[in-house]
């Protein structure tokens, strides 16, 4: 614009309305063609919680966003930069918290607030060990999804194992949490080194819990112990539908403890036991229990050096079973018989779909049979559609 030109009066007002919008916030009664180009506008140093309660645009949220981080995709918040935003930056709120240097009335005002637009959490280390209930007391709306892991950024040369994982205290606060929460469906706590006893005392909290749909607790320490106390919540009366279990210290009593449990429950649609040390008797046993089981529908026993014994139990099963539909059996060592008896179950069963048995030490030509009548199955019952 050279200097004798002026601008549009419209464009002056638009400014000024920008320039004093943090001391009179107001949208309403402006045209839409003049409201989207105040937003294109607006400081994105607005506080928070006047951002937060007058703008609703996308457009402001998704600058807002890519100004603080890079890579952004709205895609895994239901599409809404507005959630984005406020999910990642109460994350980054809570993971650097810290009680001698931060006010807990802060961070709890930020909760309630933020609790508008924030129904899950995924938090890569809490330093602070927060109580957990004051994360759920303060977010009234509820937390669906809620994922923790107590690592620890950047320690580069002070690194102290004592820094990591989950204390007693951090089970008891868990429990307490599930006890009281009504809206949690997703809890993971992957590598938090909780071994037996902390396992104990988080399934504690989840007897009497009738929330909580989807179970992540892969990459810890459980072992034999922990899971006899996990799986007495796996009763009649249980909602867990997935349970992840993958690379634990799980031998072959705990297989045995899930066997028994499978043949009672009513929920579980998803087990995961990948990279645990169950041997052939505790893989076998957990098939032979699917006999009774009506629900389960993906079941992975990959790497747990199941043998020949497992290959017979699950061709058994897979004769007269008719919900599952995928199953991961790789990394193991079936042997020729154990290959030939899977491939035969499969001509009796009509609805399993995806079966792994990638390094099971079966006969190539075995597992060439075995993935041509999947194949067909599949593309007949594509036809159908």
């Amino acid at each position: 614009m050279t200097s004798h030109q002026v601008k549009p009066l419209q464009d002056l007002c638009l400014q000024t309305v920008a320039a004093n919008f943090a001391v009179s916030p107001s949208l309403a009664y402006l045209p839409e063609a003049h409201l989207s180009k105040l937003i294109s506008i607006l400081s994105l140093e607005l506080p928070l919680e006047l951002a937060g309660t007058v703008i609703d645009s996308e457009d402001y949220w998704q600058r807002k966003a890519n100004s603080r981080w890079s890579n952004c995709q709205a895609s895994g918040y239901c599409q809404s930069w507005k959630q984005l935003y406020f999910q990642r930056h109460l994350e980054a709120e809570l993971e650097k918290f810290d009680p001698a240097t931060s006010d807990i009335n802060d961070l709890k005002r930020l909760l309630t607030f933020s609790s508008k637009f924030v129904n899950s959490l995924h938090l890569q280390q809490l330093p602070s060990h927060l109580d957990l209930q004051v994360i759920f007391d303060a977010m009234r709306s509820g937390v669906a999804h809620f994922s923790l892991t107590y690592g620890l950024r950047n320690t580069g040369m002070n690194y102290d194992r004592a820094m990591f994982g989950m204390k007693l205290p951090d089970c008891r606060s868990v429990a307490k949490m599930l006890e009281k929460s009504e809206t949690l469906v997703t809890l993971a706590l992957p590598g938090n080194l909780l071994e037996d006893d902390k396992i104990r005392m988080i399934a504690s909290g989840l007897v009497d819990n009738h929330s909580v749909t989807d179970l992540d607790l892969s990459h810890n320490k459980i072992a034999d112990r922990g899971v006899r106390a996990l799986v007495k919540v796996l009763d009649s009366n249980n909602v867990v539908t997935f349970l992840n279990l993958q690379d634990n210290q799980v031998h072959v009593e705990g297989g045995q403890a899930i066997a028994r449990a499978m043949k009672s429950n009513h929920s579980l649609v998803s087990l995961n036991l990948r990279l645990n040390r169950l041997g052939d008797e505790g893989c076998s046993a957990i098939c032979a229990a699917l006999s009774g089981n009506s629900i389960l529908e993906r079941l992975s026993l990959s790497s747990n050096g199941a043998g020949p014994q497992t290959a017979e139990a699950l061709s058994s099963v897979l004769k007269s079973n008719d919900t599952l539909r995928e199953i991961d059996l790789s990394g193991n060592a079936f042997g020729v018989e154990g290959g030939r008896s899977l491939r035969e179950a499969l001509t009796d069963n009509m609805t399993l779909e995806r079966l792994d048995i990638r390094m099971s030490g079966i006969a190539e030509d075995e597992v060439v049979a075995i993935a041509d009548t999947l194949l067909n199955r599949l593309r007949e019952q594509a036809l159908k559609k």
